[in-house]
């Protein structure tokens, strides 16, 4: 297993206590319509990026290398039915509290760089009635500048990997009654084909590459990494079904059932363990929801290993939301031989004043002027079963006068068996103008699911994909 995927995945496991990697990250973008070559989007980026660790010093982890400079271009565009898009990225790698090993030979060796990328590709969906397939052909090339040399001579690498897939799926739908009531069900399979050559990596350092999370939407992805530093090779096929039933009349969905997995054809030599995979067949990753008692949502996710007939890792969450603004969830999270989790998050109204709805004034039409007021409670709480514990929490309140906004959120995040660090986020919102402080909505829509930012967009989450 490479550094990068190493740390990450300790910096997730939830056992003994979590170490954590925090990203403090500086961003701007502009964005502007593209009409050259089809019809889309373009956007210039600038940013930094460093990392704060929380550990202790009997299980360490190592330090992520910190984005000094970044500069970007990114393209997306639609002509004539092709659907292309390009990324080109400028990065400079540092690690600021530590200074290379002088000898490439040494033992962690971590030099400093500069590295230029591209990401490009090339797809044309096509759609029937039941049936779409999209070809897809893309490619991966990075170029690196290394601060000190190889130990064969070399400070300057480059590489290509190109990347071939075919995604395609049916939509079968029958409607029957029952209860009273007119259904719709479906049948979704869908199969993705992969093919990606091996190009050697050995030589390239991971600067930002992870192995990324078995998922399902990781199995029906063209690529075992995040970032850019590693493509895995591939000769794979994807196969997932799902079904779906369906309120004909008010749209919504009542119940969602799923089955994905992946097969090799070919053994895979570039893998997130760093050992070569034999294994034909992956794990089979289980997922379904429901709806069937109004505000309750309840969903299910479970990966199951055939060789040991055991799931092998499960999360299991239910959520409460009777109206806008007003949710709470809880969820269990399960890794075989790793780690247990409970989890309760919550985003309610507890006070108001001027005859508040507990909907936020402009979100019903108000202009902001009477600068009513209405008070949030908004929080979230991991607990441990296996220390008997709470690892990290967070709560706060926002608090809504029409035509300005206050947050005050503090996060507590443990930092080893005993210790723990918090900070605290204050945030004033003048609407409509700007904002001033630490902002905390990230963390809020991070850690809270089905957080609603008090003046966002009401209609909700977009429409999530099948396989996401």
């Amino acid at each position: 297993m490479n550094p990068m995927s190493a740390l990450l995945a300790r910096a997730r496991t939830t056992s003994a206590f979590t170490p954590r990697l925090l990203p403090l990250r500086a961003q701007m973008e502009q964005r502007w319509p593209w009409a050259w070559v089809g019809e889309g989007e373009a956007s210039v980026y600038l940013g930094t990026q460093r990392w704060q660790v929380l550990q202790t010093l009997d299980a360490p982890i190592l330090r992520p290398y910190d984005r000094s400079a970044q500069a970007g271009l990114r393209i997306t565009s639609l002509a004539a039915g092709w659907q292309w898009g390009l990324e080109t990225e400028l990065n400079r790698f540092t690690l600021p509290d530590a200074t290379p090993v002088a000898s490439a030979s040494s033992p962690g060796w971590r030099p400093t760089a500069t590295r230029w990328h591209a990401l490009g590709s090339l797809a044309y969906p096509w759609r029937q009635s039941g049936v779409w397939v999209t070809p897809r052909l893309s490619f991966n090339a990075a170029a690196y500048d290394l601060d000190q040399a190889l130990p064969d001579g070399r400070q300057r690498l480059s590489r290509t990997v190109p990347t071939l897939s075919v995604d395609a799926g049916l939509e079968f739908d029958r409607r029957f009654e029952a209860w009273g009531r007119a259904w719709q069900q479906t049948l979704e399979p869908r199969a993705m084909w992969v093919r990606t050559p091996l190009r050697a990596q050995s030589a390239y350092l991971a600067f930002d590459s992870a192995g990324k999370d078995f998922s399902v939407s990781s199995i029906f992805s063209d690529n075992a990494f995040s970032g850019i530093d590693r493509v895995s090779d591939a000769h794979q096929i994807d196969l997932g079904v799902v079904s779906r039933v369906i309120d004909a009349t008010r749209g919504s969905e009542l119940l969602r059932l799923g089955v994905v997995q992946r097969f090799q054809l070919a053994d895979q030599q570039i893998t997130p363990e760093g050992t070569p995979s034999t294994r034909r067949v992956s794990d089979l990753m289980l997922v379904g929801s429901t709806s069937v008692v109004s505000a309750w949502n309840l969903d299910a996710t479970v990966r199951y290993n055939a060789d040991i007939q055991r799931p092998v890792r499960a999360v299991l969450s239910s959520r409460y939301s009777p109206g806008e603004y007003r949710t709470f969830n809880a969820s269990y999270r399960y890794t075989r031989g790793a780690s247990e989790q409970l989890e309760w998050g919550w985003q309610w109204p507890v006070a108001r004043w001027s005859g508040g709805s507990g909907v936020p004034a402009l979100a019903v039409g108000g202009s902001g002027g009477s600068c009513s007021g209405q008070l949030y409670s908004v929080g979230r709480v991991n607990y441990s079963p296996v220390e008997k514990r709470v690892t990290d929490s967070i709560a706060g309140f926002e608090f809504d006068a029409g035509c300005w906004i206050a947050r005050v959120v503090a996060e507590r995040l443990s930092t080893g068996r005993s210790e723990a660090t918090t900070r605290l986020l204050l945030q004033l919102e003048l609407v409509g103008l700007s904002r001033l402080g630490s902002n905390p909505l990230r963390v809020l829509k991070d850690n809270i699911p089905g957080y609603q930012l008090l003046r966002g967009d009401r209609s909700g989450a977009s429409e999530r994909n099948l396989y996401d």
